[in-house]
């Protein structure tokens, strides 16, 4: 039996950084970040692991089988007597994939090379701009977009 050690890169995660507008290399938190993605007909998915917390940067989950994966990334996101109240943004990747042999044991990953990056223009937007700094996503040490709020 072949164990896939713990340590083997698996398909790695999309990783953006939030930046100051007014300076825009120092870093900025985003007060009660929360992610949530966008599947068929815009229902919302959940997605793992994914909790409200204030930082400066969020790993997001590409779709392994598809060309184009949405998220709404919300600031200041709460629940107030059942109702969702935060800021919401609305953000499109578009990429290539490529299935990776990795090993018997851990079989295969998915790697990916951004096309595009689009933060969908709304009443109260609160991220003003992106920069994508890396197009392949390869692994999850490097920052592959940049968003300046």
């Amino acid at each position: 039996d072949d164990i896939c050690p713990g340590t083997t890169q698996t398909t790695p995660r999309l990783v953006i950084e939030f930046y100051d507008l007014t300076s825009p290399d120092e870093l900025l938190q985003v007060p009660g970040l929360f992610a949530l993605g966008l599947g068929a007909e815009d229902t919302e998915v959940p997605i793992n692991n994914e909790i409200v917390t204030t930082r400066s940067s969020i790993a997001l989950p590409l779709k392994t089988d598809a060309i184009e994966t949405e998220f709404i990334l919300y600031k200041s996101y709460d629940i107030v007597d059942g109702e969702v109240i935060g800021n919401p943004d609305r953000i499109k990747v578009t990429y290539d994939y490529v299935n990776v042999y990795v090993s018997r044991a851990c079989g295969y990953k998915t790697t990916f090379d951004i096309q595009t990056f689009a933060i969908t223009t709304d009443s109260d937007q609160w991220m003003i701009s992106s920069e994508i700094l890396i197009t392949e996503i390869t692994n999850e040490n490097d920052i592959h977009v940049k968003i300046l709020h």
